[in-house]
């Protein structure tokens, strides 16, 4: 007889919960995706330049217009709590003390990806594209181009282009805002 097993899947709540009980270490990096709690990758000295390379690139040209979010954690739903590497959102008083930012209050999520850039295409892409989220870059180190997902359907993206140096592109939320691949990649 064969049995199925199910997954004790939580809720950001749960979760919380159990981060303020203790269950995660001070340093364990985890994020909570689908109603699974994930250990993130060890950020690498690549990832690492990459994304301070990201911050430093934004700040400069969209400061005024967005607050600039660094692997902080957005709210997707009552599921999914990721943390992207970048969060371009909306501008408010309070930075979001009161609650974290949703789907409606993102411009533009970065994700910065050398050794889970699949894990990132094939599960995070998706779930973002299923809670709303305008736009998505997803910077692939290995082939160091920039994928971009726009048009959020169901559980994907209707538009995705690649862009490789010599190449320009705007973010949907900044149009006035070219971005030179050339630069951005470095």
């Amino acid at each position: 007889m064969s049995v199925k097993m199910q997954r004790r899947l939580f809720t950001v709540q749960e979760y919380h919960l159990m981060s303020e009980a203790g269950v995660f270490k001070d340093n364990e990096r985890v994020e909570l995706i689908e109603g699974e709690i994930i250990q993130m990758a060890a950020i690498g000295r690549r990832h690492a330049t990459r994304v301070d390379r990201l911050r430093e690139f934004f700040g400069d040209r969209v400061r005024t217009r967005a607050i600039i979010r660094v692997q902080n954690p957005i709210s997707l739903d009552d599921n999914s709590e990721p943390q992207p590497d970048i969060a371009l959102v909306q501008r408010r008083a309070d930075f979001y003390e009161e609650s974290l930012p949703n789907s409606e209050d993102v411009w533009l999520l970065v994700e910065v990806a050398d050794s889970t850039v699949n894990y990132d295409r094939d599960v995070k892409v998706p779930n973002y594209a299923r809670s709303g989220i305008r736009e998505v870059w997803l910077w692939d180190l290995e082939a160091n181009c920039l994928e971009v997902y726009r048009d959020a359907i169901a559980n994907s993206y209707t538009s995705m282009q690649k862009f490789e140096r010599g190449q320009q592109v705007s973010p949907l939320a900044f149009p006035d805002f070219i971005v030179s691949i050339d630069l951005m990649l470095g």
